[in-house]
């Protein structure tokens, strides 16, 4: 961590003095910036826009408003953001959800994640974890792919619905496995992992955070995180790559987007403030906290990578047989 603050730093110096935040007169921003999180209070996306918009609001010198605008999975603010003025006032904190799983689940997407709007900065990567209840009786990622071989048809796993994470995750596994399992949706990632809790699935994907606590309590059982590497928060539990299914990886990020069309001036300007706002102690930790790890990128590289996710998870939905809605 010490070291990734060190090179972070040394990057934001150069960046402040290239910048021109602080010229006299500068003509972006003279007014707030509101930036819109298309979930509710509390989810992710809510959490990293509330720790990065504040840091925001000081480097940039105006107030940095979060605006929450859930409903439809994530579409009704971004679509919303996809049609405001490309002004740079009006910004979304957008996720896998909103530009990579719903164009895959979704047959008539109110907005295209990739044509309607400009990649600005990604902020975090996050992984998931898979939980079982204890009274199942498997330990590892490998004895359950073994029970739900044994027990086609009568295994199942909860998702907060067809276009989260935490049903493509456990499709990943489904499909490299060729596995039977009956999928259950849930209007919520807590109500998901009580349905483990109370028995009532077999399998859930939740965020991180939500599970140490009942790990700890014995009410889940861990068997692997989809990240590249293991988390702080639960150092014990392998990845998946670990437990033997590389193919098996979901990580759940979010970004900053700008309407279409908003001046590369102003995209450039966002994304130098998002690296400084990165850079700081404070950010840093508060998004670690949360189970994730601060990502910085180019708005080209962030495009880059928003295409392939597009790309990649609508392939994947269609592997599945997710069927668009």
């Amino acid at each position: 961590m010490q070291g990734f603050l060190r090179r972070l730093g040394a990057a934001a110096c150069a960046l402040a003095c290239a910048s021109g935040f602080a010229q006299p007169g500068a003509p972006y921003p003279n007014k707030p910036i509101t930036l819109v999180v298309p979930q509710s209070p509390g989810s992710v996306a809510d959490i990293m826009a509330r720790l990065v918009g504040k840091s925001l609001g000081d480097i940039l010198g105006q107030p940095v408003v979060v605006e929450n605008r859930s409903g439809a999975s994530g579409i009704i603010g971004a679509q919303a953001v996809a049609r405001a003025r490309p002004d740079g006032y009006t910004l979304l904190v957008g996720s896998v959800s909103t530009h990579g799983l719903l164009s895959g689940t979704e047959k008539n997407l109110a907005y295209d994640p990739v044509k309607d709007f400009a990649a600005v900065a990604q902020i975090n990567d996050s992984p998931l974890v898979l939980v079982v209840h204890p009274a199942l009786g498997v330990k590892s990622l490998r004895e359950f792919v073994g029970l739900a071989r044994s027990r086609p048809g009568q295994l199942s796993y909860a998702s907060t619905g067809n276009g989260s994470g935490s049903r493509f995750t456990v499709e990943l596994l489904r499909l490299q496995e060729r596995l039977d399992m009956i999928h259950v949706p849930y209007r919520s990632p807590m109500e998901a992992v009580r349905a483990v809790v109370a028995g009532e699935a077999s399998i859930a994907s939740p965020s991180i955070p939500s599970a140490p606590d009942l790990i700890r309590a014995g009410r889940l059982q861990a068997l692997a995180v989809t990240g590249d590497s293991r988390s702080p928060l639960l150092p014990e539990v392998p990845t998946t790559a670990e437990a033997g299914y590389p193919g098996v990886v979901f990580t759940s990020w979010t970004g900053l987007f700008a309407p279409a069309g908003t001046p590369r001036a102003i995209v450039l300007q966002l994304n130098q403030a998002v690296k400084l706002a990165l850079a700081r102690p404070e950010t840093v930790k508060g998004i670690v906290d949360s189970g994730a790890s601060p990502v910085v990128r180019s708005p080209e590289a962030f495009g880059a990578f928003v295409r392939g996710e597009v790309f990649k998870w609508t392939q994947a939905a269609r592997d599945a047989g997710i069927a668009a809605e």
